[in-house]
C-alpha cells in the first residue's frame, strides 16, 4: 500500500533550541512532513535573511528523514500597500530562504480582495514574477484560501496568473467557514478546486464564523485561541475530525482526484500533545480508506 505523506505544522511556541527533538517528537508522531512559519524564527530583518539561523535551522532539519514546506510569514499582504516594496523583498527573500532550508513548497495567504483593480493587478504581477522566481530555485508556489473570502476567488487568481509553478493551497478549515458564511457548496468547492490543487491545510473548526475577523480584525487577533474553542468561535484550528467540517468526504475526493502533494494537518498540536499520534493515524486511516 502507497505511503501518503502526512504532515503537521511546527507550533510557534517552539523554541529555537528544542526545534531537534520537536521534530523528533513529530517522527515518533507519525507524520512525515513538517510546514514551518517563516515567522517562528528571526530568519530576516528587514527583508534581509540571517544566514547563521538559516544554516542551524538547515543542518537541524537535515537531521530528519521530513518533507518541510513553508508558510509565509506573518504581516506578509501582498494587497496591502502600506510598505509594499518592503513586503515584496520579504516574498522574494522567503522563497530564497526555502531554497536554503530545503523546504519544497512556499504558501502565501490570497488575502482579502482590495476593491482596487490597480492593486489587484499589482498582485498578480508579484505573484506571477514569484513564481517564476521560485521555479528557478526549485520551490513550488502556492495560494491559500482564507476564511473570510469565497474560495472561487483564490481558484480565479490562480488561473487567472496561470503559471506552472503556482497552484492552490485548499485551506479544509477556512472553506468550511467561508461556505457556511457565504452560502455556497462545501464539496462542490473541493471539487472546483482539484485541478490546480498543489497543497493541503487539514484541520477543523465548529462551522461558528466569527464576525469579528471581518469587522476589527486586530481586536479578533488578540482572542485567545482557547477561548475561541471554548466557544467554537470562528478559525480555531482544532484537530482534523474533533469539529463539524466534511473532512472525510473531502478526503476521499481529494484522494480519487490523484493528488500527489503533502496532507497538511494544520492544527494547534501543542494542545493535543498526548493525542497526536491517534490524530496523525485517524487522518492517515482516512485517506487509505476513501
Amino acid at each position: 500500500m502507497r505511503e501518503y505523506c502526512v504532515g503537521v505544522n511546527l507550533p510557534p511556541s517552539v523554541r529555537l533550541e528544542n526545534l531537534d527533538g520537536y521534530l523528533r517528537t513529530i517522527e515518533e508522531n507519525g507524520f512525515n512532513a513538517c510546514e514551518l512559519n517563516l515567522s517562528t524564527y528571526p530568519f530576516m530583518m528587514g527583508g534581509n535573511l540571517i544566514p547563521c539561523v538559516a544554516e542551524y535551522v538547515r543542518e537541524i532539519f537535515a537531521g530528519h528523514p521530513l518533507t518541510y514546506t513553508a508558510h509565509g510569514a506573518y504581516g506578509l499582504d501582498l494587497r496591502n500597500p502600506d510598505k509594499w516594496e518592503l513586503r515584496k523583498k520579504v516574498l522574494f527573500a522567503s522563497i530564497d530562504l526555502c531554497s536554503s532550508l530545503g523546504c519544497t513548497l512556499l504558501n502565501i495567504h490570497n488575502e482579502e480582495d482590495s476593491k482596487k483593480s490597480s492593486v489587484e493587478r499589482l498582485f498578480r504581477t508579484v505573484v506571477k514574477d514569484a513564481a517564476e522566481y521560485a521555479k528557478e530555485r526549485g520551490v513550488s508556489l502556492v495560494l491559500e484560501n482564507i476564511e473570510i473570502e469565497n474560495v472561487y476567488r483564490t481558484i480565479d487568481m490562480v488561473e487567472s496568473i496561470d503559471h506552472d509553478n503556482l497552484g492552490m493551497n485548499l485551506d479544509l478549515g477556512h472553506l468550511f467557514l467561508s461556505s457556511q458564511y457565504y452560502g455556497y457548496d462545501y464539496l462542490k468547492a473541493v471539487t472546483d478546486s482539484l485541478p490546480r490543487l498543489r497543497h493541503l491545510h487539514i484541520h477543523d473548526n465548529m462551522g461558528e464564523f466569527e464576525a469579528m475577523r471581518l469587522t476589527d480584525f486586530n481586536m479578533y487577533k488578540t482572542l485567545d485561541k482557547k477561548e475561541r474553542m471554548v466557544f467554537s468561535s470562528g478559525d480555531m484550528h482544532t484537530a482534523p475530525f474533533w469539529g463539524k467540517a466534511p473532512l472525510q468526504e473531502a478526503i476521499k475526493a481529494i484522494k480519487h482526484s490523484g493528488y500527489q502533494g503533502v496532507w497538511l494537518c494544520e492544527y494547534y498540536s501543542d494542545l493535543f500533545a498526548p493525542f497526536n499520534t491517534q490524530i496523525c493515524q485517524s487522518v492517515r486511516n482516512c485517506i487509505e480508506q476513501a
